[in-house]
């Protein structure tokens, strides 16, 4: 599966950067792609519509909302989706070293914005098989390798 990880500058003179890892929508299960909040990337060639880590690896009954948010799943989906998306961001983005991809991450340098493509294991609907290891995942475990597979979107 591919995934688009970004680092951007945020305006100001301190170095904030807002770092994403988004999936392509034409990676997400064509019978979740209504389902799914849509989001664009900026590309350097073209703006590429695609959604959050935790509306890939939501469970199918995570789109049963009757059913997901009684029973305590939409914080535990976020909390795994975020800790996802940090792995995968500290595989692409070395400085990124927080254990929960944060909204905003300042930085002692200023290393510029930059938008890069990985690969990972196939993460749709995979929620039930993560979730049980997400205190001792790995980015091997997601199928990313430091620096390995990493090109410019």
């Amino acid at each position: 599966m591919e995934i688009i990880a970004s680092r951007t500058r945020i305006t100001g003179s301190n170095p904030r950067y807002s770092y994403r890892a988004l999936v392509p929508l034409d990676e997400i299960d064509p019978a979740r792609r209504h389902r799914v909040a849509i989001l664009h990337v900026q590309t350097p060639t073209t703006r590429l519509p695609c959604t959050r880590i935790a509306d890939t690896i939501a469970p199918d009954r995570w789109f049963e909302r009757n059913l997901a948010v009684p029973c305590g799943l939409a914080a535990r989906l976020n909390l795994v989706g975020r800790r996802v998306e940090a792995i995968i961001l500290r595989s692409i983005f070395p400085e990124m070293v927080t254990h929960l991809a944060p909204l905003m991450l300042l930085l002692d340098h200023d290393p510029g914005s930059a938008v890069h493509r990985a690969t990972t294991i196939d993460l749709n609907a995979a929620f039930d098989a993560i979730a049980p290891r997400i205190d001792v995942l790995m980015p091997p475990d997601l199928g990313l390798y430091q620096g390995d597979d990493r090109r410019a979107a």
